[in-house]
């Protein structure tokens, strides 16, 4: 253990650490572009960035995925990713290595794309921005739409906010998993845990799904049980980990 963090909300604390202007994500911010720019996308994501994430992940992190071959059920088709958010740039990086073939649409925060020059380059590799205006919504799901028909992977990140290196799964909504119920597809998760290397550490990613909705409730309550089943499946996943480089302390306790 290097450091001991004390926190206060699961929910809403913040470790990054991130001071950004953030920009405006309304009915005027593109998310389907024109042949040139995707073609260019394309380039980006395929010839560059995925062997930088392949090679990143290796090197940094002796990177292993369990499981993977859960996903090849549904190899030709779209689905939605729901992982623990403890990492940057991993979790970035890690969707493409799991999912590889299959080109991935990260959702992220406003935030993710406010550094100054980098609002192409991150749109370019997958990075799919949540309206922080309400007019914004409409295009948004129309982009969520289209990824689907395209055979994407959308992955979320339902922690929300980033806690580096933490072990275990926080408390999330059931916001995020009202997508793959209004687009009729399956839902997989992963889960991040860490184990101590002679030098450095080690990331091994689980793979679980496909988690389906039950079609037998309404939207709202199959949200919330396709949440418990991914939470608590994750739950137990993350027991793998067998080093914890930062502990979490809640204050009071």
């Amino acid at each position: 253990m290097d450091k001991i963090i004390y926190y206060s909300d699961e929910l809403n604390d913040d470790f990054l650490g991130l001071k950004r202007n953030t920009i405006v994500i309304d009915e005027k911010y593109k998310y389907k572009r024109n042949f040139i720019w995707n073609f260019f996308s394309i380039i980006l994501y395929r010839i560059i960035m995925t062997p930088i994430a392949f090679l990143y992940m290796k090197i940094k992190f002796h990177f292993k995925i369990v499981n993977k071959k859960s996903l090849k059920k549904h190899r030709k088709e779209a689905y939605f990713m729901y992982a623990n958010h403890t990492l940057v740039p991993a979790d970035g990086y890690m969707p493409s290595c799991i999912c590889f073939p299959k080109r991935v649409m990260v959702i992220v925060n406003a935030d993710n794309l406010s550094l100054p020059g980098t609002k192409n380059f991150m749109a370019m590799i997958g990075g799919t921005p949540i309206p922080n205006r309400l007019n914004g919504m409409r295009n948004f799901m129309a982009a969520i739409h289209h990824y689907v028909e395209k055979k994407r992977v959308i992955m979320i990140y339902p922690e929300a906010h980033i806690w580096p290196y933490y072990t275990g799964i926080r408390p999330f909504k059931a916001t995020s998993f009202a997508y793959p119920i209004k687009e009729d597809v399956p839902a997989y998760c992963f889960t991040v845990t860490y184990q101590k290397r002679r030098f450095g550490i080690k990331i091994t990613a689980y793979v679980d799904g496909p988690f389906y909705y039950d079609k037998s409730v309404s939207p709202k309550e199959a949200g919330q049980k396709l949440r418990d089943e991914i939470y608590e499946t994750m739950l137990e996943r993350s027991k793998n980990s067998t080093y914890e480089k930062i502990k979490y302390v809640k204050r009071g306790e």
